[in-house]
């Protein structure tokens, strides 16, 4: 599977936008749109949603990761 299809994949599957390199704008379930970042020194994802501000998950982040990682071929993904 090539970059793009990758990322035309993962834009399909989680209904987002890829803004820059590591970070993604998502909808949120009221229609608001949040920014996922991937802090790639501290290797850890944020969230601006208030679920992340105020405890630090959000099913955002555990949707986008976990798009990621089926598409490795983990096979231990778990939910928030």
């Amino acid at each position: 599977m090539t970059y793009q299809q990758i990322l035309d994949k993962v834009i399909k599957t989680f209904d987002g936008e890829i803004m820059v390199p590591n970070q993604w704008r998502v909808d949120g379930s009221n229609g608001k749109r949040y920014t996922v970042n991937w802090d790639k020194y501290h290797r850890q994802y944020s969230c601006t949603c208030l679920g992340y501000t105020y405890r630090r998950k959000c099913r955002h982040i555990t949707e986008l990761s976990n798009s990621f990682a089926l598409k490795k071929g983990v096979s231990n993904v778990k939910n928030i």
